[in-house]
């Protein structure tokens, strides 16, 4: 997430205990800079570069860590063998993939690591932050799952019961949102009318001014010139109300372009409604 978005680390005070986390791989690519602030918000973090090395802490009785995150910008960049090698020495510990734009297609054309969970990094943020916490806290949640789970078992592990609607008189502000597919605008205002907003759509063609906006939602498919400039006029118009914007499968210059023009937090498509949730509420 980005820092413009003013939000604070959690407070491990108030929870059960940190975690302790091992992160290796490509760690100093620019595309992971932000996890390792993540990680470190929730407890200590030791970082080897290299698996090997990883795994000789391990072996030393160095570390029992309760979370493995490796950082692979490519497919291959980390052997299977590795991560088993590291899944031997610390059987507990989950193994979550940090992984860059190459490893997009992985699924379909490669041999991804079994049993590790995956989070690209333009969805780590708000998916780290989410499971963290509720690893932190003692909750159920994806990534304490054992590693035969399944990705419906790991869904399912992160649903909420069903609450009880905001009413009308409790409305927490205004939200615009700026889409021009009509689905993903009503989609999206239906979302937030559940948290308690009201909502209003701004179109392409139409030039309007909305009082009260507490926060605003960019649809884009790329942040090409065209679209960076309509950000900005928007980003321009609401400040101070943050702006989340969403693209698909952004690249690392697609969120600096976003970030330039003044969006406060930039989220991939296809998405998780709770990484939504993570990024809007966060700024209220």
């Amino acid at each position: 997430m980005s820092e413009s978005w003013n939000r604070q680390p959690s407070s491990l005070s108030t929870l059960h205990s940190p975690l302790s986390t091992l992160l290796t791989g490509d760690v100093d690519r620019s595309e992971f800079a932000g996890a390792r602030a993540t990680l470190e918000s929730w407890g200590p973090v030791e970082v080897c570069p290299m698996p090997s090395d990883a795994a000789t802490v391990l072996h030393r009785g160095q570390l029992t860590p309760d979370l493995i995150v490796a950082a692979q910008a490519f497919p291959g960049q980390i052997s299977h063998a590795a991560i088993a090698q590291l899944r031997r020495l610390a059987p507990l510990a989950r193994i979550v993939g940090l992984l860059g734009s190459w490893c997009e297609g992985e699924m379909r054309t490669g041999s991804p690591w079994p049993g590790a969970v995956r989070v690209y990094w333009h969805q780590w943020t708000p998916r780290a932050d989410r499971q963290l916490r509720r690893m932190v806290g003692g909750r159920p949640c994806a990534w304490s799952l054992p590693p035969t789970a399944t990705e419906e078992e790991r869904l399912l592990a992160d649903a909420d019961p069903m609450t009880t609607p905001i009413r009308p008189t409790d409305s927490r502000g205004l939200v615009l949102i700026r889409s021009n597919l009509p689905e993903m605008a009503e989609w999206l205002s239906a979302m937030c009318r559940r948290q308690g907003f009201a909502t209003v759509r701004q179109c392409d063609s139409v030039s309007m001014s909305a009082e009260g906006v507490r926060a605003a939602i960019f649809d884009a498919d790329r942040f090409d010139t065209q679209s960076c400039a309509k950000l900005k006029r928007l980003t321009a118009a609401l400040r101070p109300s943050p702006v989340l914007a969403l693209t698909t499968f952004p690249r690392e210059e697609d969120r600096r372009k976003a970030l330039e023009a003044g969006a406060a937090a930039v989220l991939s498509k296809p998405f998780l409604l709770d990484d939504l949730l993570e990024l809007e509420l966060s700024s209220l």
